[in-house]
């Protein structure tokens, strides 16, 4: 069993960093994986030292991606999480993402797949926190159906949800909390009119920067939950001045 994340280029390499360093900071006894592509580095490779592995995984290119779109050629390349069949099972969680609460309870789900709610629209969750059962058969599945299958964003999560278009009316162990992928952009949406919401989901256990910019692309946007980032950002350099 192991905790996945993935690092297509370099700009991401601080969030992956403190990723990777709030999963030790739980204890987890799991493997920590980090998926690269060829566009990382070999310096920013050798700065992922505390993941147990890095390996090195074709891109693929998301159908729907516009010529100056994020991640380009490389789109749908979270998918090869599915390939990983030395694991029973995976979490995988996106690299501008922080865990601050143990996760292990996750690895015990009987399911073959389950998410989070997307902030919007409700009955669609978000693919930057999935609990996977790794499978060759699903993955070949998804490349057949990926060069035509809708996506209602236009990124990874629409297709996902395309193909696991059950989640809303499956087995409950398949929709997690929203604390489990909680999405900055429910923050900023409600916290100074109707805080309500976001202390409804507490304890966080996953805080996840979707939208932009990432805590690490602008220093000078520093809200209360970039500072939760930040924070993680100094102890893991102060750890690793020490030794």
């Amino acid at each position: 069993m192991a905790f996945v994340t993935l690092l297509t280029d370099n700009s991401y390499l601080p969030g992956t960093q403190v990723l990777l360093h709030s999963l030790r900071e739980t204890r987890t006894k799991r493997a920590l994986v980090v998926m690269v592509t060829s566009e990382v580095s070999a310096r920013s490779r050798a700065k992922l030292s505390s993941a147990d592995r890095v390996i090195q995984v074709e891109p693929i290119p998301n159908p729907h991606e516009a010529s100056d779109a994020p991640w380009q050629g490389s789109g749908y390349t979270k998918l090869r999480a599915w390939e990983l069949e030395e694991y029973d099972r995976v979490v995988y969680i996106d690299t501008d993402a922080i865990v601050l609460e143990p996760l292990e309870e996750l690895f015990e789900l009987r399911v073959d797949f389950a998410a989070a709610p997307d902030v919007f629209p409700p009955d669609k969750f978000n693919a930057g926190v999935l609990v996977l059962r790794p499978s060759g058969r699903t993955f070949e599945a998804m490349m057949k159906a990926a060069p035509t299958a809708p996506s209602h964003d236009g990124g990874d999560t629409g297709f996902l949800n395309t193909f696991f278009n059950d989640w809303y009316t499956g087995p409950h162990e398949t929709r997690l909390p929203f604390r489990y992928n909680a999405q900055r952009t429910m923050y900023w949406m409600t916290h100074v009119r109707q805080p309500g919401y976001w202390n409804s989901i507490k304890p966080i256990k996953i805080l996840h920067f979707s939208s932009s910019p990432k805590p690490w692309e602008d220093a000078k946007k520093k809200g209360d939950l970039e500072l939760v980032w930040w924070q993680h950002y100094a102890q893991m350099m102060m750890m690793m001045s020490v030794v």
